[in-house]
């Protein structure tokens, strides 16, 4: 399973869950228009989980990233 920069960003841009780790303090809402549109970048990212929603290889195969 791919885990690069650019597969992490693509996965991201594809997650209807995608929440930036900035919408912690601010309460924004789930939102893929920003500069750092990044699974490493969201909440539900966990670097020994990559995704604790397991979304991550779903999305993966169901879009062949």
């Amino acid at each position: 399973m791919k885990k690069d920069s650019k597969t992490f960003k693509e996965v991201a841009e594809r997650c209807t869950r995608f929440t930036p780790n900035e919408s912690k303090n601010c309460g924004c809402s789930n939102s893929t228009t920003g500069e750092n549109v990044s699974c490493s970048n969201c909440t539900h990212y966990e670097p020994n989980n990559v995704c604790t929603l397991d979304l991550y290889r779903e999305i993966v195969t169901n879009h062949h990233l």
